[in-house]
């Protein structure tokens, strides 16, 4: 019998939602998001703003009960659109059993598996790992790992990136790399940037365990991937990564980085047993996270100046790691000064209204000639969305033809201009027809491009001046990172992203922060390097500056 104080609770109504084109079919209540089943049930929906609204990334076409569209669909999509079922996946609870169309790009992921066998050899002074004679046992300082089959102790070095991860497997006593594979950051569902994460993390501890479940279900993914199903071989793990994602990874509170003054709860490396995180590899395998410069410059970024270090240019040189968060650090005369810049994911094609992973369709060349527009895919697919490479391309194109100018404001002549809502977009492939989404730039997409190169360009700014030096007394600047090495230099200089020197002086040297780990991996004196690195870096907090939003919005406007 019901206590009449106290009425039986009320459960919402189950629905059967089917993703295609996977053809799975779950069950989920009213008060659900169609974005939150996706991720409950291992469907791939994109999310730049975390679920918020404030993106298209999660952009899906429902055929069923429609509900009524949110105030961002109705400002979003036009109303041929939201009459044929398209709605933001974050935005729509659903009113009865439907299907839902999941397109190419909202489904996009970043990277593959990629197995390369023995592409490079790290230098071992000082073995982290010590073999024990007999019965496969090695010595970890204090600690015993194995025994591992074989007598060969395997090594796992991951780049925890915030949108896709990189691992190499490497042979502990020979330094030699037997193989590398890569994935998306599954992560990324709940945010493109690391501050939105670390808000999902602050509002739900159960939101935080999942973060750090599903990247160390990744890091096993990756083992098992790279030693081909075997990963108890593996009897030490490294972990570089910004400061945010060796929080998650390791359950520390991230509540002190998602605000001034931004403070890691931890600056120096972390080592601990791979089981204490749930990673189960060889018995008593250990765990190495790097050290952090701080909040926001960390041990990625600390991996990346070991590399370079290593054989380092002559002269005065600055390495940018460009991303969601770039990372500058200048090296003049022996000191090394560093400094963070929120930049955004613009240049990740996250948070843009057509933005995607670098996945096949995604445009990532653009030439205007004339009114002829010709486009370059990745994969040479037909375009379904724009990632960073295509973005930074593409605003160069639009800024060298005078589709913008020189405040970045499109102009209304243009044939591929069209105004919708009294907003101004740039078409670069009508879908119209057939009722998909067209690819698009948009007014606030190149906005928010602005907003991510002047965040770059001031951060190195400010750390010349303060060191009292300009663009041209750069003998090299660096460019770190997967967007790093895919950029076009000259397109980078000509919108006032990276300083006007000549493009000879500009290297690009891809995962810098990939190659660091394996040192740290392998070799304990790599390991002290790191920390002298860390510690010697004088690291800048560039918003405290009186002079940083002058410097700021003198960079938002394009050369």
């Amino acid at each position: 019998m019901t206590d009449a104080g106290n009425p039986p609770p009320v459960h919402p109504e189950s629905f059967a939602i089917t993703f295609m084109p996977q053809g799975q079919r779950v069950l989920c209540g009213s008060d659900d998001t169609l974005l939150e089943v996706a991720r409950r049930h291992g469907v791939r929906i994109a999310s730049a703003c975390g679920g918020r609204g404030r993106c298209r990334s999660c952009a899906v076409r429902i055929e069923g009960p429609l509900p009524e569209a949110s105030s961002a669909d109705l400002q979003d999509f036009s109303a041929g659109h939201l009459a044929t079922g398209w709605r933001r996946a974050c935005q729509m609870r659903p009113i009865g059993s439907c299907t839902v169309h999941v397109p190419a790009k909202t489904a996009a992921a970043t990277v593959k598996f990629d197995h390369d066998a023995g592409i490079a050899s790290v230098p071992i002074r000082l073995p982290v790992l010590q073999a024990i004679a007999g019965d496969g046992l090695w010595r970890h300082g204090e600690h015993i790992v194995g025994p591992i089959a074989g007598g060969r102790a395997m090594g796992l070095a991951v780049d925890l990136g915030t949108t896709s991860m990189a691992a190499s497997l490497v042979d502990m006593q020979s330094g030699e790399v037997l193989a590398t594979g890569a994935k998306e950051n599954p992560q990324a569902v709940f945010g493109a940037d690391v501050i939105t994460r670390c808000v999902h993390a602050l509002h739900q501890e159960s939101t935080a365990r999942e973060l750090q479940q599903v990247a160390v279900e990744a890091i096993a993914d990756l083992a098992a991937g790279v030693t081909g199903g075997h990963p108890e071989w593996v009897g030490e793990v490294a972990v570089v990564g910004n400061s945010v994602m060796e929080h998650l990874l390791l359950a520390l509170r991230v509540g002190n980085l998602a605000r001034a003054p931004y403070r890691p709860e931890v600056f120096d490396a972390v080592e601990a047993s791979t089981a204490s995180i749930g990673l189960e590899l060889a018995p008593g395998a250990r765990l190495y996270c790097g050290p952090n410069v701080a909040g926001f410059v960390g041990s990625d970024h600390v991996a990346a100046l070991l590399e370079i270090m290593a054989d380092p240019p002559a002269g005065c040189w600055a390495l940018l790691d460009i991303g969601t968060n770039t990372e500058i650090s200048l090296f003049v005369d022996g000191t090394l000064t560093s400094a963070s810049c929120p930049s955004g994911p613009a240049f990740e094609g996250g948070a843009l209204s057509c933005g995607m992973p670098a996945a096949p369709g995604a445009v990532d060349r653009v030439r205007i000639e004339g009114e002829n527009l010709r486009l370059e895919t990745i994969g040479g697919a037909e375009p379904i969305g724009i990632c960073g490479s295509g973005v930074l391309s593409l605003v160069a194109e639009l800024r060298r033809a005078g589709v913008i100018n020189h405040k970045g404001r499109i102009a209304a002549h243009y044939p591929r201009v069209r105004e919708r809502d009294h907003r101004r977009e740039f078409v670069l492939a009508d879908q119209s027809a057939s009722g998909a989404l067209s690819v698009v730039f948009t007014q606030d997409d190149v906005r928010a491009v602005q907003l991510a190169k002047a965040a770059v360009r001031t951060g190195l700014d400010m750390l010349l001046a303060e060191v009292g030096l300009k663009d041209q007394d750069l003998d090299r600047v660096i460019l770190a990172g997967a967007f790093g090495k895919h950029i076009d230099v000259d397109e980078s200089i000509a919108i006032g992203m990276l300083p006007s020197v000549p493009s000879d002086r500009v290297v690009q040297v891809g995962n810098a922060a990939g190659a660091g780990v394996r040192r740290l991996l392998a070799c304990a004196e790599a390991r002290a390097q790191a920390n002298a690195l860390a510690r010697q870096a004088h690291y800048v907090e560039l918003a405290s500056k009186p002079t940083f939003q002058r410097a700021f919005m003198s960079r938002i406007e394009f050369p």
